[in-house]
């Protein structure tokens, strides 16, 4: 009763218990389940579970309703105790009705009248008859399980009376448990009863389901018991118990056929196997009696064909006996359940097992039987009489009254191919790189180990991997290598002992120290044996790590990493590859070890995109891959970098406030700040654990936050919270944060990673931060990232949620497949070698209409057959996936291809498969004058994209025409097949799935010079300087290699476009790489070049000019002087410090080729070879040089400009 809270009140007298039922039911029927409780004082109470239910209620007030054996009834409702109405009995209804105005008569009302859609079939010819005789001007509307009444407010109550009469008329009849219900439920049996019904029976009934139950429901008693006697005469149920012979199966068959055919037009019967095993089954049928019977009589005559009788037969030809199921079908015999075993000899015969009718037929049959073997021969012919040809084939036996039984071709002569045995292991071309640090914690099928003098332990690398390895390592080391001592460039390949995280060591056995060129090719082609033993024992992933100078090759880090970007470049042309992950573990114990991370991930992703705009390899991820933590509503990021060259609205500084000269982050910060900044803080008063502000001076912020840590955790944790605090108040979006005291301060980095990150979480959670959205810290250290990225798990739960930059991806279906230029000859292996053939037993009554039927089959075969011819270059224009099309249409569509004697290939076949084929060709056709069109406008127009870390890549060459003819509407995909849509106003691409923005570029080569990639547009412009982003990798890549051997700041770093100089300088090269053997060819290297600001200018325009030789001593030569090293050219006596302190050098590409000692009287490289070839360059040192010098001024292109002080 707790349910039932919204009443209304009613009051009557005498009121028995029929009455009160039927005014529940009245109230349930209309405005759903209510309960009626007598309050006393002949007051009652109906309560619903719903307030619209009781709205409704009041909103009708007046309710008529009738009880069986009394007079109907007027009950007013009222939501009030104290304001309740009598119920009225009829009589006084009369009274009340026939004293109502006329007004009131003619008052127009509508009332629903609840009844469904059957109940109101059974009455609606009886209430219509009243309607039209009684209440003409009465409206009714049938609406889903309503009568909507509209008229006269007397009439729709009469109406309302009458229909409440007549549907309270209805019998119902409730079938339970009826045994075919499930039958009645799938199938569409109801209906068909129901119109039997209304045909048969005199009275109307009605067929629902009621839950389980099957309602029938009429207004005659009598129409109801027929109903039921219809459906037990309609319905039936058997169940027939079977054994299982060999012609089961054509048992189900036939039984499946003959339930879809009495089920063609609705469902009447359904069939199901019960008990089912291997020799025994039930057959239950259910469903209406005379289908029912129909499949009866079938199983019966089944039982009735299975009384067993035994021939043997002798019969005329071997065949007959092979196919003797199809001469059974040619007799008539629709189903066989003979057992056969034939016997194919001199005498064929055929053993016969069944009924006998069916074998005595069979064998008067036999006797008179003409039969002629057929062979039909040609590529596609057995596809053709089981397609098109099959209309043919009935053609044939309806005209010439034969029957035609296809027979097994010879095992002999099936189409073979020889591609069954020539399948090779083709694995996708798509290759993961990992720069990681450290290489004992890595796990991998193959270590790399550099080494020199065969000593397993000369380098850092090997005596990491030994001490975590322990003695097995050496044992196995010795064991394999035995008494050799091995050759520059050699590999010896070492078992690794359990727990090492591989199973092979490869030691790569390197130049000594001070033998340049021989580093170089040992480098090279250790490499190349790498790999292919990768290749040759399928293993997919490898350590290589990058080996740093000092360490034992005697060439800069960048040459190295050059090498190593070169092998897996020529590692990748391959067609295929099972190699499938590179890992190049940087040590994080060098000395310069973020540098060399910077210079690897540099040459890396400069690797990414080949110069045809397609996707080298898959991924390029790292271990110092920026990691992004959101922390309430704020973004967190760990970031591998130095904090000068970041862009956001606030930089923090840590300092003592005293000493401002010590090489480190606060030196670089002030430096490129300027000294304004500088001399703010020299006079500054900082109270404790205070933050000290100044402008941004040179940086590229709003603000610098100078900080004092105190080398003490819990000042540290307190400014950072404080950090957090000011960014807000003063409004800032983004801050960056260095690692405070893990520099020069001396802690721990973990310790300094609890306290910032502690402080930063009690800084932002729960502040409800407004403005900040932002918090990068800034970490220039390998250690000090790494604790920091272990900390944050610690600090803010190891389920918080770190997310890094996504991958490169690259599809391999993207990667369009290039014309493959190899011998045909192994098409033709990989094709069909017989002929085809369909093979026919020709079966009549007479020896004419056999011969007819054998000359009609062979010329409705040759007038669907179809001849094209192709030149052999066409086909060797193909692509691989054109090949391989073309190779599965002939396979497929069963055609012949071969060359004829004018050595033209020939495609032979059905014409839809020919005519396939030659569609193939000339979509060939078409491609290649596109991809021609494309490779024409790759050469003159070179779109790009700005890819990961400020990389800019080129599009494919699709994408390339597709954004020159402003083809852009379907968007482009680049080459790492991720979909851009365009906006070629802007230029910018906008990521489909991401909603990431880029830029793009046009770059318009000259006839005689294409643009490197990453240069900037120039419209033509001989000369273009641009300032380098310090965000993007190439200003990270460049600022590395300089940092490796100075320690002062960087300024800017800018890039020198010179069409003319970059255009003299490729010349050179290519002339150099013609000349020189391919071990050395061009000799192209990074080098440095100090100078004074006043000379800047005349290089960038000019070229480095050797008639300023001597200017600072011609000790190797009048010519052009480049440092190896940075440290070198930083000299003041070259770069030659500006008024402001600041100081200039140039990054300079220098072809050095052959080069030997230079002497200071040279004015040209000498002679190598008599009598002219000479050397390219001369240097300070041949086994380890630190100098070198060329003598022409197109051999070097000043590449970049890095200001630094």
């Amino acid at each position: 009763m707790e349910n039932y809270l919204y009443d209304v009140f009613f009051k009557a007298s005498n009121l028995s218990d029929v009455a009160l039922k039927h005014i529940k039911r009245y109230f349930e029927v209309r405005y759903r389940e209510c309960v009626i409780s007598n309050e006393g004082n002949d007051i009652y109470k109906i309560s619903f579970a719903n307030k619209n239910e009781q709205k409704n209620v009041l909103d009708q007030r007046d309710h008529f309703i009738n009880i069986p054996g009394q007079r109907t009834v007027r009950v007013k409702a009222s939501a009030n105790q104290t304001c309740v109405a009598v119920v009225e009995q009829h009589n006084q209804v009369d009274r009340n009705l026939e004293s109502s105005s006329s007004m009131q008569e003619q008052q127009q009302v509508q009332q629903t009248f609840p009844v469904s859609e059957k109940h109101f079939a059974l009455i609606k010819e009886q209430f219509e008859l009243y309607k039209n005789s009684d209440l003409p001007t009465l409206q009714i509307e049938q609406e889903p399980d309503v009568i909507l009444l509209k008229g006269p407010k007397t009439e729709v109550l009469k109406c309302y009376q009458k229909l409440s009469t007549l549907k309270q008329g209805i019998i119902e009849n409730r079938l339970s448990n009826y045994a075919f219900m499930n039958f009645l439920v799938s199938s569409d049996s109801i209906n068909h009863l129901q119109k039997r019904f209304k045909q048969s029976l005199k009275s109307p009934v009605m067929i629902e389901i009621s839950g389980s139950d099957l309602l029938l429901l009429s207004l005659s008693d009598g129409a109801l018991k027929e109903a039921a006697n219809a459906i037990e005469t309609d319905l039936c149920s058997e169940t027939i118990h079977l054994k299982k012979s060999s012609d089961f199966a054509t048992l189900a068959f036939e039984l499946s056929n003959a339930v879809k055919q009495a089920n063609r037009e609705s469902v009447k019967v359904e069939l199901k196997y019960q008990n089912d095993s291997n020799s025994d089954t039930e057959v239950q049928l259910v469903g209406f009696t005379t289908k029912v019977t129909e499949l009866m009589n079938i199983l019966l005559e089944y039982k009735k064909k299975h009384r067993k009788h035994h021939v043997c037969l002798r019969l005329q030809y071997p065949e007959m006996a092979k196919h003797f199921s199809k001469i059974l079908l040619m007799a008539g015999v629709k189903e066989c359940s003979v057992e056969i075993k034939p016997t194919c000899s001199s005498s064929p015969c055929v053993h016969l097992t069944g009924p006998r009718c069916e074998v005595e037929t069979l064998e008067s049959y036999l006797q008179c039987v003409v039969t002629r073997h057929l062979e039909v021969k040609g590529p596609g012919v057995q596809q053709f009489f089981q397609g098109d040809g099959a209309t043919t084939l009935r053609s044939v036996k309806s005209s010439c009254q034969v029957e035609i039984l296809p027979t097994d071709v010879p095992e002999n002569t099936i189409s073979s191919s020889a591609s069954s045995t020539n399948h090779s292991m083709d694995y996708d071309n798509i290759l993961h790189i990992k720069v990681v640090v450290g290489l004992e914690q890595q796990q991998a099928d193959v270590f790399v180990v550099p080494m020199v003098n065969t000593n397993m332990t000369s380098t850092l690398i090997g005596s990491s991997l030994l001490n975590k390895a322990g003695q097995q390592l050496q044992t196995n080391f010795n064991t394999a290598k035995g008494n050799r001592t091995l050759k520059s460039g050699e590999v010896l390949e070492v078992d690794a002992p359990q727990g090492l995280g591989c199973s092979k060591v490869l030691f790569l056995e390197c130049a000594p120290q001070g033998i340049n060129h021989n580093c170089e090719n040992a480098l090279r082609c250790g490499l190349g044996q790498i790999f292919a033993l990768c290749e040759r024992n399928l293993w997919g992933s490898v350590a290589l790590p990058i080996i740093e100078p000092e360490d034992v090759l005697s060439i800069p880090v960048r040459d190295s990493v050059n090498i190593l970007t070169q092998q897996i470049s020529t590692f990748l042309s391959k067609s295929t590859h099972f190699l499938h992950t590179i890992r190049i573990p940087i040590m994080p114990n060098y000395s310069h070890s973020e540098e060399m991370f910077q210079i690897v991930l540099g040459t890396l992703h400069a690797l990414m995109v080949d110069s045809t705009g397609q996707a080298l390899f898959h991924s390029l991820t790292t271990d110092l891959d920026e990691v992004i933590m959101a922390v309430d509503r704020i973004k967190l990021h760990l970031v591998f970098g130095d904090i000068t060259d970041e862009m956001t609205d606030a930089i923090v500084n840590t300092t003592d406030f005293n000493d401002f000269q010590t090489n480190g982050a606060c030196k670089d910060i002030l430096t490129k700040a300027g000294p304004s900044v500088q001399s703010l803080l020299k006079g500054a008063s900082v109270a404790w654990r205070q933050i000290f502000t100044t402008p941004p001076g040179g940086l590229p912020c709003k603000i610098i936050m100078h900080v004092c840590g105190e080398r003490s955790p819990s000042v540290i944790k307190t400014l950072a919270k404080e950090i957090v605090v000011q960014c807000e108040h003063g409004r800032y979006q983004s801050v960056a944060i260095p690692a405070i005291c893990a520099g020069q301060g001396g802690l721990d980095p973990k310790v300094v990673a609890k306290s910032i990150l502690e402080g930063v979480k009690e800084g932002v959670q729960g502040a409800n931060l407004q403005y900040l959205k932002n918090i990068r810290i800034i970490l220039l250290k390998i250690n000090v990232f790494l604790a920091f990225k272990t900390v944050a798990r610690q600090v803010f739960g190891a389920s918080t949620q770190m997310t890094a930059p996504a991958p490169l991806h690259l599809s391999r279906s993207q990667a369009p497949s290039s014309p493959v230029c190899y011998d045909l000859s192994s098409l033709l292996a990989s094709l069909p070698v017989t002929e085809d053939k369909a093979a026919f037993l020709v079966i009549g009554d007479r020896d004419k209409d056999v011969f007819d039927a054998c000359t009609e089959l062979q010329r409705a075969y040759d007038s669907q057959c179809l001849k094209e011819s192709f030149y052999s270059d066409e086909m060797e224009r193909l692509t691989k996936d054109e090949l391989n099309q073309l190779r599965t249409k002939v396979h497929s569509l069963h055609l012949q291809l071969e060359i004829n004697s004018s050595g033209k290939w020939v495609a032979k076949g059905l014409k839809d498969g020919v005519n396939e084929v030659a569609r193939l060709m000339r979509d060939a056709l078409r491609r290649q004058v596109r991809e021609k069109e494309q490779d024409n406008l790759f050469t003159q127009v070179a779109w790009c994209i700005l890819g990961p870390r400020s990389i800019w890549q080129k599009v494919p060459k699709k994408a390339n025409h597709q954004l020159e003819r402003a083809d852009v509407n379907d968007g482009i995909v680049d080459a790492q097949g991720v979909k851009w849509t365009v906006d070629l106003r802007k230029l910018e691409a906008t990521e489909c799935d991401s909603g990431q923005v880029t830029a793009l570029k046009r770059l318009e080569n000259l006839s005689d010079f294409s643009f490197p990639i990453h240069w900037d547009s120039m419209n033509q412009k001989g000369l273009k300087v641009v300032a380098l982003d310090p965000q993007s990798a190439e200003y990270k890549t460049v600022k590395a290699d300089f940092q490796r051997t100075v320690l002062k700041t960087v300024l800017k770093i800018e890039r020198i476009q010179n069409i003319n100089l970059r255009r003299l300088y490729e010349a050179r090269k290519s002339e150099l790489e013609i000349k020189n053997d391919p071990a050395v060819g061009a000799g192209e290297k990074i080098l440095y070049h100090g100078s004074a600001q006043a000379s800047c200018s005349s290089i960038m325009s000019t070229n480095f000019n050797r008639n300023f030789a001597g200017q600072n001593g011609t000790v190797y030569g009048q010519g052009t002087y480049f440092a190896v090293n940075a440290s070198y050219s930083a000299n003041v006596n070259y770069a030659v410090p500006a008024a402001d302190g600041t100081q200039q050098m140039f990054v300079a590409r220098v072809l050095t080729g052959h080069y030997t000692m230079g002497f200071g009287d040279m004015r040209t490289a000498p002679v190598r070879v008599v009598p002219d070839q000479f050397y390219d360059s001369v240097v300070d040192y041949t086994q380890n040089p630190t100098m070198f010098v060329v003598f022409h001024d197109c051999q070097a292109y000043p590449d970049y400009l890095i200001t630094f002080k």
